[in-house]
């Protein structure tokens, strides 16, 4: 068999009953094929393994993003679409390899792939097989991009883990406290929330309006934030991390809630946090956030930016009007999935914006 950019090389028999052994030597005959066949180089690469709960109804949409994570961050990759089986398959497996160009030329760089599926009455076989394929030396990431993280057989293969990758983004609606609670019982050193990564454009713009010396006082004396989003129900994470975040930061206590909005405490009196729906449709983003503050330092300014759009709006109204586009630093998916797979330390000012953003939501919905 040949490799090529992109392809995706299964087994020739497709999905079979899982044997480590049989894969083992399936994987050896792929490379030793491919090494036979191919007229360029390709050079099999693996920096981690790389663990990937799939909820069935995402997966297609999914797959892709992996592939580029692999062209990123070279891996074992072990995507498992629980469920999926058919009737009495129990578990089924089948081999793969991603490849990509090198940026430099010359060949391929490739990583294999093992699928795992499952029917549901046999999930629990799942983490002894993945553990019976892991790279030994290598670090083991596991990538929860499934609805849900306390399955038992998701529990058990995320101890089993070096480093774990959730997303609050893809919990169950009114479930994403429970993540950044088990973001904060296994620290933020071992376990990253995705929906943190992609605030930080807006982490960034923030702190770059109030690096300006006029405005830095005006933190001291904001009364409202307005948090625009889009998209069905309730605010999204994003929006409750990013508001978590002000809070935390500016020492501000939740006190309730209020016709206008939640109702916070500073130093220097009430603040009100108003989160409204600016647009429709499916997708879920944070659009817009409005600041103002008071006498003696009064501020009016606005940040807009709209999907995945490349700049942001900011609009200052008050001390003195000005409207400028600033880059916004829009990843894609996958770049934030490697960028955290690459960061190792400890964050404290997730840890503080998740309980802050805990506490804002408790506030919003008590009657």
């Amino acid at each position: 068999m040949s490799l090529s950019e992109r392809h995706v090389q299964d087994a020739p028999d497709g999905a079979r009953p899982f044997d480590a052994i049989a894969i083992e030597g399936e994987l050896r005959n792929m490379w030793r094929a491919s090494s036979s066949k191919s007229s360029g180089a390709i050079y099999r690469a693996a920096l981690a393994n790389l663990v990937v709960p799939l909820d069935p109804s995402l997966a297609s949409r999914l797959m892709p993003v992996l592939i580029e994570v692999t062209r990123r961050h070279p891996s074992r990759l072990f995507p498992i679409g629980a469920g999926g089986a058919s009737r009495g398959a129990r578990l089924e497996a089948r081999i793969g390899a991603i490849c990509h160009r090198r940026e430099t030329g010359g060949g391929l760089v490739c990583s294999e792939q093992v699928i795992l599926d499952s029917d549901v009455g046999s999930t629990g076989l799942i983490p002894s097989a993945i553990r019976s394929l892991v790279i030994g030396d290598l670090p083991t990431v596991h990538l929860n991009l499934h609805s849900r993280f306390d399955l038992p057989w998701i529990s058990e293969l995320m101890d089993m883990a070096d480093l774990i990758l959730v997303d609050s983004c893809l919990a169950a609606p009114g479930a994403e406290p429970e993540v950044w609670r088990f973001v904060g019982r296994e620290g933020s050193r071992r376990v990253h929330d995705l929906t943190w990564a992609r605030l930080m454009p807006w982490r960034t713009i923030l702190a770059e309006v109030f690096d300006e010396k006029m405005y830095l006082p005006s933190l001291r004396t904001v009364r409202r934030v307005e948090i625009g989003f889009t998209g069905p129900g309730d605010p999204p994470p994003q929006v409750w991390l990013l508001a978590g975040w002000l809070v935390s930061r500016l020492g501000w206590n939740v006190d309730g809630g209020g016709r206008d909005g939640l109702v916070l405490r500073s130093d220097a009196g009430t603040v009100t946090l108003a989160l409204q729906r600016i647009g429709k449709g499916e997708e879920r983003w944070l659009e817009r956030i409005h600041i103002e503050a008071g006498a003696p330092h009064p501020l009016d300014v606005e940040i807009l930016h709209r999907g995945r759009e490349r700049t942001a709006r900011v609009d200052v109204r008050v001390p003195a009007p000005s409207s400028s586009d600033v880059p916004f630093g829009y990843r894609e998916f996958a770049a934030c999935i490697v960028g955290e797979i690459q960061r190792h330390a400890p964050n404290r000012s997730m840890e503080e914006a998740a309980r802050a953003a805990e506490d804002l939501i408790q506030s919003w919905r008590k009657p």
